[in-house]
């Protein structure tokens, strides 16, 4: 196929970087999308280039979406420290303000646009305990977890999709893991004997690497199926005890027996990231198997764990 031309907002992000990786690497032209002049030099090499702008205004958008034809939104918004109710109110309010200009700016544009790619979890959609569930499960009533940082974007992916054909493709994505975000400090906790399950320990997780992240925002980029949906995540959903188990073995730690109780994970961690954890979520990831052609590099925490804590370290002494 034709190599597109893609601009990744967010490029400095776990998740966004690690879409420039796949898609520079399968021959595509990769824009990636940079706060300070300064940060230019982290996408240099074949099919690599840094845009300086931001979703405030700043830089020249009509140069930055020129020749274009396709977006990965893959802006992260940063909630430090506990994750309560009002940082989640605040971060969808700065998430929408994000969104809302990045579409305008695309919808201004000139030419056409092939995939607009939009990333999303698996809180979007209504709790099944643990019963499997998949793109077919209603969407939730309530934002729950990390789902209330796209709460009040998602409908303007809509209303843009819906009235002047933004080609939207949706990926939906269990919970990430890698060299940064949350995974570090979790495993270094469990390194120092410090490790917790958040309830009884047997609700199921999701988890996907970053790396098979980028490689699903890749083929969403290459396909291109407008106005569908897609779970993200490995191929084998895992009890909370049974995946921090396998990561306590990767660090040399025995099981993890430790359990608190949900508010009290809401008290020192913030509610959020206590319903993130706490929730069962058991997804199929069936659909971008067959549309996609996604196949996980790392089908299982398994064989992604090990991978991610050297990547990891070699962030830490970088």
């Amino acid at each position: 196929m034709a190599p597109e031309t893609v601009l990744v907002v967010g490029s400095t992000g776990l998740v966004g970087g690690a879409a420039v990786r796949a898609l520079a690497a399968a021959g595509h032209q990769v824009r990636a999308l940079v706060r300070r002049p300064d940060a230019a030099h982290r996408f240099v090499g074949p099919g690599l280039s840094a845009v300086v702008g931001d979703l405030t205004g700043q830089g020249d958008w009509e140069a930055i979406l020129a020749g274009v034809t396709a977006v990965v939104d893959a802006t992260q918004v940063r909630t430090p420290g506990r994750f309560t109710l009002r940082k989640g109110r605040l971060g969808a309010e700065e998430r929408k303000r994000m969104a809302a200009f990045l579409l305008s700016r695309v919808r201004a544009r000139a030419g056409p646009l092939r995939a607009y790619v939009a990333l999303s979890g698996l809180e979007d959609y209504a709790p099944t305990g643990d019963a499997w569930f998949d793109e077919s499960t209603p969407a939730a009533t309530e934002p729950l977890g990390y789902a209330h940082l796209s709460a009040l974007s998602r409908p303007l992916l809509a209303a843009a999709q819906r009235e002047w054909g933004l080609p939207l493709v949706m990926l939906r994505m269990g919970l990430i893991y890698g060299p940064t975000g949350w995974f570090p400090d979790f495993a270094a906790r469990i390194r120092r004997g410090r490790g917790v399950l958040v309830g009884s320990g047997d609700n199921y997780s999701s988890l996907v690497s970053s790396r098979d992240v980028g490689e699903a925002i890749r083929a969403a980029v290459e396909v291109a199926p407008r106005g569908e949906e897609f779970l993200i995540t490995d191929d084998e959903p895992m009890t909370q005890v049974a995946w921090q188990g396998v990561l306590a073995g990767c660090l040399g730690r025995p099981p993890i027996r430790r359990k608190v109780p949900f508010w009290l994970a809401a008290l020192t961690a913030g509610r959020l990231n206590a319903e993130t954890f706490a929730s069962s979520r058991r997804a199929r990831n069936q659909r971008a198997k067959e549309r996609l052609g996604f196949r996980p590099v790392f089908p299982t925490v398994r064989q992604g764990f090990p991978v991610a804590l050297a990547d990891a370290d070699a962030v830490s002494h970088a």
